[in-house]
């Protein structure tokens, strides 16, 4: 079954999978999806809290399982990342899913991933609620965002996910897999391992030093996930007010100095203000400075 756009008044569900939120902040978010147009779900437990986590794993399975499953919702956005998806992977392994639109990051990198192993669905690596959707100054421009890409079939026409380096020149055609950098590291040695075969590469992160992102990078490039990749992007890798620190780029150039395809850096996606929307598991082709989306979702 593939997916259409939603259209005004489609129900979007809202689940809590990764770290506790602040309510107030979580509602002010909800009020402009609704001021978009769309109806809005959730359960009634998605306030609760079990030390750093949104609830209790059991707890927040279920609701994943349910939205899931729901024919009724035509998409699925998530109260903020922070931790705790990956803990969910085993509970979901039987579970079945309605295709719909799927919209998260940060921490939802593996449960995207996981939706596009175990069901072949692309996604959207784009905001969340509490952290994008509720600011003040911001919240409005990312939900009107957000409300582009649910509904019109050529928003990655519109949106141009264009960089301000080339580290490494060329181009590339590929799948479109990644998220964030830590996430995807993370999933290595697991059954849930990301699948970087015959793709476009894309990489953020935020407040990890560059010695950090090094390792981070290091153990990706020793676990053999840079082989048979096509193409990489970076984002935003955020260190204070800073969202492409000349640090974290030199890292980047010096660890992908070998690779032999394009890198484009600081593309401005990921943990930032305004971040812009990557489709996971889309086609799209590096040229020059920019990711061109050739397939997003419809």
């Amino acid at each position: 079954m593939s997916l259409r756009p939603l259209q005004p008044e489609d129900l979007i569900a809202v689940a809590a999978p990764a770290g506790r939120f602040e309510a107030a902040r979580f509602r002010r978010g909800i009020e402009r999806v609704r001021k978009n147009g769309f109806r809005v779900t959730y359960r009634r437990d998605i306030f609760s809290g079990t030390a750093f986590l949104a609830g209790t794993d059991s707890r927040r399975a279920v609701e994943l399982k349910q939205y899931f499953q729901d024919s009724k919702s035509k998409a699925l956005i998530f109260a903020r990342g922070g931790y705790g998806c990956q803990r969910l992977l085993p509970l979901l392994s039987k579970t079945a899913f309605h295709p719909k639109v799927v919209v998260g990051s940060s921490d939802l990198t593996v449960l995207l991933n996981f939706i596009w192993k175990r069901f072949r669905r692309p996604t959207l690596y784009g905001p969340m609620v509490t952290p994008h959707l509720a600011p003040p100054t911001t919240g409005g421009r990312n939900a009107r965002r957000l409300q582009a890409a649910l509904m019109e079939k050529n928003f990655f026409d519109r949106q141009r996910l264009v960089g301000g380096q080339l580290l490494r020149p060329g181009k590339a055609r590929g799948r479109i897999i990644g998220g964030c950098l830590s996430l995807v590291v993370s999933t290595l040695g697991t059954p849930y391992e990301i699948d970087t075969r015959g793709s476009i590469v894309f990489l953020e992160d935020t407040h990890e030093e560059p010695y950090a992102v090094d390792r981070l990078l290091t153990q990706l490039i020793q676990a053999g996930k840079l082989r048979g990749v096509r193409g990489i992007v970076l984002g935003t890798f955020r260190l204070g007010r800073r969202l492409f620190p000349t640090e974290v780029r030199a890292v980047c150039r010096e660890r992908f100095s070998d690779f032999n395809g394009p890198v484009l850096w600081g593309v401005r996606f990921g943990h930032c203000p305004e971040p812009l929307i990557v489709p996971f598991g889309g086609m799209g082709r590096i040229a020059g400075k920019r990711l061109f989306i050739e397939k997003g979702l419809f």
